[in-house]
């Protein structure tokens, strides 16, 4: 195989691979076009209000859900949750979330059953309210 035979399949190679990279990039995005939580009839998930211009930058939304506490850190203040599914947020899992005031991780321990709220804001998502089961 002489030098200009390898050259273009290593050209070929390179375009043959940006090529399935665009394609794997299309079939990721189409998936999650099809979440039904983007489905204009679904009943399970409430969709946000839609707010445009500057009020998009500061608008918040706000999640309940419902988990055990697997751990707390007084410190950042944040908490582990493993949380059941939160209906237009996100399906069940096990997850860290920033608190907005450490005061909310008062009496709160590895093993509780709770009810939280999360806010989806400027500050990103973090738990704003945790009530004991």
């Amino acid at each position: 195989m002489n030098e200009s035979t390898r050259k273009s399949r290593r050209i070929r190679y390179k375009f043959l691979g940006l090529i399935l990279l665009a394609m794997l990039a299309t079939v990721a995005t189409s998936a999650c076009c099809r979440c039904p939580c983007n489905a204009p009839d679904s009943k399970e998930s409430p969709k946000p209000e839609t707010v445009s211009g500057p009020a998009a930058a500061v608008q918040t939304t706000t999640y309940h859900g419902v988990g055990i506490v697997k751990s707390t850190n007084v410190k950042l203040p944040s908490i582990e949750i493993q949380h059941q599914d939160i209906p237009g947020l996100m399906p069940a899992m096990t997850m860290e979330f920033y608190v907005k005031d450490k005061s909310l991780l008062d009496g709160v321990k590895a093993g509780d059953r709770i009810d939280f709220v999360l806010e989806n804001g400027v500050a990103g998502l973090r738990v704003v309210g945790i009530n004991k089961l």
